[in-house]
């Protein structure tokens, strides 16, 4: 058995702990937010998440505008994403957790069978604390995540919460998910990626033939009409080269499971994000093949509710309502694979998961 392990560090220029027992590591970062920096694949010796390569890591002021500061890496988005009020504030794009500093707590079990950091951030404008410990057991491949909210105000506490990590990726790299209830197109910077509204089934994205004069589409380039089959199917578990130069978001809605999954094809190797279908019903898939603002990255997100903002959540009746002094507890994993060229099916039993 390889011991699991906590030791402080630095990433840059900050202070850090890293998680790590021999098959994953894992390094956070508490005061920018409880940010999740790297995640290792130490078998494949490759890191999972993405690094924004033109910004360096800096504290953000309460408020500030959540792209202009993104390093990449892992954040939790709550009580809102797209912009939202609450109780008549107007709160942060992406909510109030990933600006504010988290306390932070190391545990290790005396004979190295498991380890784990919790952290937990408090809401300035929502009054709710939001705890998060990660937890690496021995001679697993799994990173887990327990969560517990707990509305702390006199009011209700409606809110939209998403799991938000961005992965690395490049053509190689296939994306698959359980069976839903549909796909909805969010955003799209050009036909290829959808027309928003557009309702489909995974993965096959029926594609116009046209794009307006001018649009970006009109200067696709080749790699992105390939993705297009002769029937004008577009494989949207397909990830595109950044020359493609598009993103969209995309909505699966009404999940048969509770699973996310990424693979790298060619090294046969990958993650899949494992939750509790009861708490997160839809995800949230947000493709920037180097068309948003040239990176290339696949976030992969569980969420409560759709859409991202309160109010319109709140009118679709999908929002998450605490009681005054009401908990929610629940889970998500990060399962690594390998040997695979897609994915079918996370089993759960035996205090594991097994991923096919």
């Amino acid at each position: 058995m390889t011991a699991v392990t906590i030791r402080e560090a630095t990433w840059e220029g900050f202070p850090a702990l890293v998680l790590e027992n021999g098959l994953v590591s894992v390094t956070v970062v508490p005061s920018m937010g409880g940010h999740v920096a790297s995640l290792l694949d130490l078998v494949g010796d490759r890191e999972l998440l993405w690094r924004n390569p033109r910004l360096t890591p800096r504290l953000a002021p309460y408020g500030a505008w959540f792209d202009d500061w993104w390093s990449g890496g892992w954040d939790e988005i709550f009580p809102g994403g797209d912009l939202s009020t609450l109780h008549g504030e107007k709160l942060p794009y992406m909510g109030e957790l990933w600006c504010v500093p988290w306390s932070v707590a190391p545990w290790a079990a005396p004979d190295g069978s498991e380890a784990a950091i919790t952290m937990t951030g408090l809401g300035n404008i929502a009054a709710a604390r939001f705890t998060r410990r990660l937890a690496l057991r021995a001679d697993q491949p799994v990173l887990w995540a327990s969560y517990r909210i707990e509305n702390l105000d006199v009011h209700p506490l409606p809110f939209t919460w998403g799991v938000h990590p961005a992965f690395a990726v490049g053509a190689d790299h296939r994306i698959d998910l359980p069976e839903n209830g549909g796909m909805v197109v969010g955003v799209a910077s050009e036909p290829l990626m959808g027309e928003v509204g557009q309702a489909y089934s995974w993965p096959s994205l029926p594609v116009g033939s046209a794009s307006p004069s001018g649009s970006p589409a009109a200067a696709s380039s080749s790699a992105s009409a390939a993705a297009v089959a002769p029937d004008g199917v577009h494989d949207m578990s397909r990830v595109l080269p950044r020359e493609a130069g598009v993103f969209g978001g995309h909505w699966a809605t009404d999940l048969a499971d509770g699973w996310l999954a990424l693979t790298d094809t060619s090294a046969r190797r990958g993650v899949a994000i494992v939750f509790d279908r009861e708490v997160f019903p839809h995800a949230w898939l947000w493709q920037v093949y180097g068309g948003w603002r040239g990176h290339e990255l696949l976030a992969l997100e569980p969420w409560t509710s759709h859409p991202q903002d309160i109010a319109g959540a709140v009118e679709a009746g999908r929002a998450r309502v605490l009681a005054p002094g009401e908990r929610l507890e629940t889970w998500v994993a990060f399962a690594l694979h390998e040997g695979l060229d897609r994915v079918t099916a996370v089993e759960r039993g035996d205090g594991g998961l097994i991923v096919r």
